[in-house]
């Protein structure tokens, strides 16, 4: 630091002045008007000519980058609490820069773990652009690399993956970092082939429910709370996160159902994740006896509990419970999951309403049954049509 008197003998160009701590001076500052904000900024250079000319070209710089549009705040000042108001974008941002931050504002929102982790998928997915400027990432790179993703990425994983880089990109455009996000109107089904779920017959792939056989078997070979848990999924279709989250509270053995209202995803216990989603299930005589039996086994909140006392992870049921039970039947391999659309199927073989069906499923509407179980459908109302013919 040099003293006053002495400070007060170097040039100074207009915009650029000194700070004073009593006697002595502190610190270079620069003053420039940018976006009709008046802006007052300290600069690192030492107090002397040469910082002072230093600074002077500095603001130079910085009021001819406002003249031309490409000036950015945190370029010059990363640290500033005027970036609350400019944004933190940077001429040199990355692709990984802006995920980043749209994932610590999902977080900073309080959107559902779920959504947060999926995001979180997604920006792995997305590591071949993370070091990509914001402003050099064109259509022909997206080209590039949903190409070389195609051959061990299915296509609905790599467009979830562009979705989350598209809102992110978003910001972009509001820092003016871009004009326009290079990932609007991109479609990957331009680029590579995508396989549909459903065949021609309206069989869904993902749709591959338990024959009676099976369920018999599976029945045969499971004991225990880890039967009863089958059990209840086979009879209600509920959801693994809905039934490791099930309390006796909502359950009614007088009026027999049981009532779904929380879930449980990443490890935390939630609201279920649509008002249709809270749903009563009608249960039968066995089903509630079973309950009944799981539930004067232990003083736990919860209908189900493991061998340590606490309530089920439904991935380590899948993993240590389920394997085993289907290993043991000699009945392939599905993912629990499965019991949900045997539900569903058998409900659709015996004729029920599919509105009534939506609301036990806890979907709002038909379609998903359509989309999902067109083939059940089509085959039940031809039956009734054979049927009614006869």
């Amino acid at each position: 630091m040099i003293l006053k008197k002495d400070a007060e003998k170097l040039k100074k160009a207009r915009g650029v002045s000194i700070r004073y701590n009593n006697e002595l001076a502190s610190s270079i500052q620069l003053a420039f008007t940018y976006k009709g904000v008046q802006c007052r900024e300290t600069v690192g250079y030492q107090v002397n000519q040469q910082g002072m000319n230093s600074a002077s070209n500095m603001l130079g710089e910085i009021k001819n980058k406002i003249a031309k549009g490409t000036f950015f705040y945190a370029d010059y000042f990363p640290k500033s609490k005027k970036l609350e108001i400019f944004g933190g974008a940077v001429t040199g941002a990355t692709v990984k820069d802006y995920v980043d931050r749209y994932i610590e504002n999902a977080e900073e929102r309080g959107l559902a773990p779920s959504t947060v982790t999926g995001y979180k998928k997604s920006r792995n997915g997305l590591k071949p652009l993370w070091l990509v400027k914001v402003t050099e990432l064109d259509q022909l790179m997206l080209v590039n690399f949903v190409k070389a993703l195609s051959a061990k990425v299915k296509a609905k994983t790599i467009s979830n993956r562009l979705s989350v880089l598209r809102s992110a990109l978003d910001d972009a455009i509001i820092d003016k970092l871009v004009v326009q996000n290079p990932v609007a109107g991109f479609k990957v089904s331009k680029h590579i082939k995508v396989e549909s779920n459903v065949n021609a017959r309206k069989q869904h792939n993902a749709v591959t429910p338990f024959s009676p056989n099976e369920i018999d078997k599976i029945f045969e070979a499971a004991e225990g709370t880890v039967k009863a848990i089958i059990q209840f999924c086979n009879a209600t279709g509920v959801r693994s996160s809905e039934w490791v989250a099930l309390k006796k509270q909502d359950v009614c053995l007088i009026s027999r159902e049981v009532t779904i209202y929380e879930a449980v995803v990443e490890k935390q216990t939630k609201g279920t994740k649509t008002i249709s989603g809270r749903r009563s299930i009608p249960i039968s005589r066995e089903v509630a006896e079973l309950l009944e039996e799981e539930m004067d086994k232990h003083d736990s909140d919860y209908v189900f509990i493991n061998s340590k006392g606490e309530h089920w992870n439904q991935d380590s049921f899948r993993k240590h419970q389920w394997s085993k039970v289907l290993e043991k039947a000699e009945v392939k391999y599905r993912y629990p999951y499965q019991l949900r659309h045997t539900f569903a199927t058998r409900n659709i073989s015996e004729g029920i309403n599919l509105w009534k069906l939506t609301k036990l499923m806890g979907h709002k509407s038909p379609q998903q049954l359509y989309q999902h179980y067109g083939n059940f459908i089509d085959a039940y109302e031809k039956k009734s049509k054979r049927e009614n013919a006869a």
